[in-house]
Order: structure tokens, then C-alpha cells, then sequence
């Protein structure tokens, strides 16, 4: 009775979760849900956890770019050689904010991240992304997870060059989100946190939990966690009130 009650309210939004199996996904859940969202409450809140340029292969880019007027946006970017890039294409906006910082439990703390090192760009050969700029392949692996990335390089790169000296690594002050939301001049509260974090997607969630902070949609990057994580992620998300629906083969949304 209830789960009909929530898809019956949700239709009035022209949002549809009966394709909520993994055997049965819709790519259009996503989008479905933000025009709904937006409908009921203006300015809508947004987070972006793992921003990169804000633009190629963004999920939200162009919703946000739709509602301009009726969105505020924080973008958390922890690579300095996209931010550039980042501020351009999102110079449209009139209440952007950036943040070179990477999201996570401890204040003023810092993070280790590995990349790949700009003297291997031009090896990559990733099959994706042809259209994209040079830089964007390559800073859109950066990641937590070193072996993660060895494993990219060895499908990706063609170098004779040891894969470890592929490898760059850099150091990246965390932040909390409560901090990131106290110190925005255009939000108190999120309605959307949408991550990409390369493998540390259910961690930055977590976080947010953590500080009390529970957006209505959270979009996340699944492919990079086991199967064994994102059973953690579901049944944390659902104790918070969330449902959660794996509505492509690579994204999971969770929505209040």
C-alpha cells in the first residue's frame, strides 16, 4: 500500500520507479527525478561531489544549465588543474560556488589521491571520450584507490613504462560537508548530492550522514564498489529513509 502510494505521488512529478530491478533500468529515472523535484521547491540545492571540468560527461551539466535561475550549486573539484576549467564552463551560472577540496569526516585533514601523470597523456587509449579534452580522460580516473587505477592503466595505456611511474600522487585538503554548507554565501540546506568520486562515492555519502546533512537525491557512481559495499550503501541509505534504485548499469539513485 505505501510503496503504491509513493509511486502514485511521484507519477504527479512525472517520475516513474517501476523499473526499479536491476533486469529492468531506465537511464531517464535520473532526469525524470530532478524536473520533478524542482517543481515542488525552488531554488533547488545542489552539491557536486567530484565535479571535474562540470561539463563533459556530467550528469547534471545541462539541467543545471536549463534552471539556472532556479538552482544554487556548490562544485567540489579536489584536482587544481581542472578548476580552471570548471569556472569556465560554469561562468553562466550566478551562484556557483567552487571548492578545491575533497569531501570527507575530518576537518583540515588530508587525503592522498593518485592520477595519472600528464607525461602519459597522449598513451591513452581508452576507447571513450573522443570528443572530450585532452585533459578530461585522464583527471576523470584520479581516485583513492591506487590498485584501481594500476588496473585502468593496464586496460588503457599503451606505454612501455612501468605502470607504477605512470602514476602520479598528490595530496588533497578534506573538508566536511557542514562546513562546505556553513561557509556557501547561497544555501543552508541540499536537496541534490550528486557523486563521482572514483571508488569513493559511499564514503563521501557516509560523511554527509555524518554531519547530519541528508540531501532528498543522491546520485552516485556505483561501478567502481562490490557488490559487498553497495549492499552496505543500500541498507544504510534505507535506515535513513532513502530508497534506493540501481536504474543503469553504472549509477544508483537514492531518493527521500
Amino acid at each position: 500500500m505505501i510503496e503504491s502510494q509513493v509511486k502514485s505521488g511521484l507519477r504527479r512529478f512525472g517520475i516513474d520507479i517501476s523499473y526499479v530491478n536491476d533486469g529492468d533500468r531506465n537511464p531517464q529515472m535520473y532526469t525524470n527525478s530532478l524536473k520533478g523535484a524542482i517543481s515542488v521547491k525552488k531554488p533547488m540545492n545542489i552539491i557536486q561531489v567530484g565535479a571535474n571540468d562540470g561539463k563533459h560527461n556530467d550528469p547534471i551539466y545541462e539541467f543545471v544549465k536549463d534552471q539556472e535561475g532556479s538552482t544554487n550549486i556548490i562544485l567540489v573539484e579536489p584536482i587544481r588543474t581542472v578548476i580552471p576549467y570548471l569556472e569556465e564552463n560554469y561562468s553562466y551560472h550566478s551562484s556557483a560556488e567552487i571548492v578545491n577540496k575533497a569531501i570527507g569526516g575530518q576537518e583540515s585533514s588530508s587525503i592522498r589521491l593518485y592520477g595519472i601523470d600528464q607525461n602519459y597523456w597522449d598513451d591513452i587509449n581508452a576507447g571513450y571520450g573522443e570528443d572530450w579534452p585532452d585533459y578530461r580522460i585522464p583527471t576523470g580516473v584520479t581516485t583513492t584507490n591506487r590498485d584501481q587505477l594500476l588496473q585502468w592503466i593496464s586496460e588503457n595505456v599503451q606505454s612501455d613504462a612501468n605502470p607504477e611511474s605512470i602514476i602520479e600522487e598528490f595530496d588533497v585538503e578534506v573538508a566536511q560537508p557542514n562546513s562546505i554548507i556553513s561557509q556557501s554565501q547561497n544555501m543552508d540546506d541540499v536537496q541534490l548530492l550528486q557523486v563521482d568520486a572514483e571508488g569513493f562515492d559511499d564514503e563521501v555519502v557516509f560523511s554527509f550522514f555524518e554531519a547530519d546533512v541528508y540531501p532528498n537525491i543522491i546520485n552516485i557512481e556505483r561501478k567502481h564498489l562490490s557488490q559487498e559495499r553497495q549492499e552496505i550503501y543500500d541498507q544504510r541509505c534505507k535506515n535513513e529513509g532513502y530508497d534506493v534504485y540501481n536504474y543503469t548499469s553504472s549509477e544508483k539513485l537514492a531518493m527521500k
